[in-house]
C-alpha cells in the first residue's frame, strides 16, 4: 500500500470514528460545545475534500472552455487552439497549485459566510427564547419602587400600531 493510501484510510477511519461514535457520546453527555466542533471539523472536511475533487476535474474544464472559446468567441483565433493548448499544458503544475488556492480562499469564505448566517439566526432566536417576546422594557430603578408608567407605555405602543 502506498504512503497517500494509507494517510487516505487513516483519515477516513478517524472521520467515521468522530462521526459514528464520539459525536453520538458528545450528545448523550450533554456537552454540546464538543458535539458542535465535531460537526465543524465534519464540515470542513467536506469542503476541503470537495475542493480536492473539484480540483481533478480542472484539465477536463480548461479544454471544454478552450472548445468553447474557440469555437464561438473568438473564431479568428481558431488556429492558435494547439499553441493554447501546449502551454496549458506545460504550466498544469502551475495552474493546479493556483487552482487549488483560489478554490480553497473561495470555499472558505463560502463556508464562513454560511456559518455566520446560520450564528445570526441562531442569536436572535436565542434572544427571543430568553426575553420571551419581541419588545422587552426594564427599568433599572424598579428595585426603588421607580416603575415604568405603564398607561403611558399602552399609550406609545397603541399609537405604533
Amino acid at each position: 500500500m502506498s504512503l497517500t493510501q494509507t494517510i487516505a484510510g487513516l483519515i477516513l477511519v478517524s472521520m467515521g470514528f468522530m462521526t459514528y461514535y464520539l459525536a453520538p457520546l458528545a450528545f448523550y453527555l450533554d456537552e454540546m460545545i464538543w458535539f458542535l466542533f465535531i460537526f465543524d471539523i465534519i464540515l470542513i472536511s467536506i469542503v476541503i475534500g470537495l475542493t480536492m475533487m473539484s480540483v481533478m476535474i480542472f484539465g477536463a474544464v480548461e479544454k471544454v472552455l478552450l472548445f468553447i472559446l474557440t469555437s464561438t468567441c473568438a473564431r479568428k483565433d481558431r488556429r492558435l487552439k494547439t499553441l493554447i493548448q501546449k502551454n496549458l499544458d506545460s504550466h498544469r503544475p502551475r495552474n493546479n497549485k493556483t487552482s487549488l488556492l483560489f478554490t480553497l480562499s473561495l470555499s472558505f469564505v463560502i463556508f464562513s459566510a454560511a456559518i455566520f448566517e446560520l450564528l445570526t439566526g441562531l442569536i436572535a432566536a436565542e434572544v427571543i427564547s430568553l426575553f420571551g417576546s419581541d419588545l422587552y422594557v426594564s427599568s433599572p430603578n424598579g428595585n426603588n419602587g421607580d416603575y415604568l408608567d405603564q398607561s403611558g407605555l399602552q399609550t406609545f405602543l397603541a399609537e405604533q400600531k
